[in-house]
């Protein structure tokens, strides 16, 4: 089994450990907030320092914070210290087969992602999402549960997509 550390304890992260532990073994989690570990109950070593990626044990990660601007600044520290980002995709979603994932991609349960379509690295799609075809993402779109993008859609850099938000086909959003 895929051995990952997860980057963040708030709630994209326990929702992340819920949908992906059978897929997955999660060895801990860096947080700056390590009271949640803790108080969440969530399996795995603590980690405050991301730095010794030997004492973790494994240079996989998952960035499991919310915000699009803050996965960017965490991705950049962390891919200079030499992680690298699986793209997960959880076993109940549909995909179709020619997308196209940069690093870091998440699709989480029961999500569609349609034929030409391209996410950006540290992409985040929450569950019950969907993507139609030909929807071109920048990197570090965050797209909350229940959010649907029309085909034909150009997706700019950092943008989040709110909770039950519907993007009509051939929209484009700036970063």
């Amino acid at each position: 089994m895929t051995k990952i550390v997860v980057v963040g304890t708030g709630g994209l992260a326990r929702e992340f450990t819920q949908w992906f532990s059978k897929q997955i073994e999660i060895v801990g989690y860096i947080t700056t907030n390590p009271e949640e570990h803790s108080r969440f109950g969530l399996p795995g070593r603590l980690f405050e320092d991301e730095s010794n990626i030997g004492a973790i044990g494994t240079n996989l990660a998952v960035i499991a914070i919310g915000s699009p601007d803050v996965r960017a600044k965490v991705y950049k520290r962390l891919n200079e210290a030499g992680y690298q980002f699986p793209v997960l995709i959880h076993e109940s979603s549909v995909v179709a087969s020619n997308v196209d994932f940069a690093d870091g991609v998440v699709i989480s349960p029961m999500s569609c992602i349609g034929p030409n379509v391209r996410l950006g690295t540290s992409s985040y799609v929450n569950f019950c999402c969907g993507v139609g075809h030909d929807v071109q993402a920048e990197a570090f779109l965050q797209m909350n549960p229940g959010a649907q993008i029309g085909g034909f859609c150009r997706i700019g850099k950092h943008v989040l997509i709110g909770s039950g938000a519907v993007v009509r086909q051939g929209i484009s959003i700036g970063n």
